[in-house]
């Protein structure tokens, strides 16, 4: 089995309502040179190894080396358009805007989720109440 057919059966493995809702978190997997990622606005459940978007890992780690602008809404812009210039010719589409973390982290598989359960307690009024009481 290729990655990209691995990446694809553990995204449709946690991409079901046992774990997520909606679209639910982000799947990437990894070799020396290219990170693939979900694309933004798709769902686990509905990936195919033809749909993961591939970025050049160079590229992308470009993004630790220069300096941002100093506003967020021209911070958020200018990683963006780094993130758009790693994407390879061959798999046009927006990345995750999580790339950066996963091509960060050491593992050739990244999964994780966005329970619903747990967004709705760290999104609610008194999240933080609930779960200082529950933990």
């Amino acid at each position: 089995m290729s990655i990209l057919e691995t990446i694809t059966a553990l995204s449709h493995e946690f991409g079901t309502t046992d774990y997520v809702r909606g679209g639910g978190g982000n799947t990437s997997c990894k070799d020396k040179h290219t990170l693939w990622i979900k694309p933004s606005g798709t769902t686990l459940s509905d990936l195919t190894p033809e749909t993961f978007i591939a970025l050049n890992r160079e590229k992308l780690a470009e993004l630790y080396s220069i300096k941002p602008p100093f506003g967020s809404s021209q911070r958020e812009a200018f990683v963006k358009e780094m993130m758009q210039e790693a994407v390879l010719p061959e798999t046009p589409g927006r990345a995750s805007v999580e790339a950066p973390l996963h091509d960060s982290l050491k593992a050739r598989y990244v999964v994780h989720t966005h329970p619903y359960i747990v967004n709705g307690m760290t999104c609610s009024k008194n999240g933080k109440a609930i779960c200082e009481e529950l933990f």
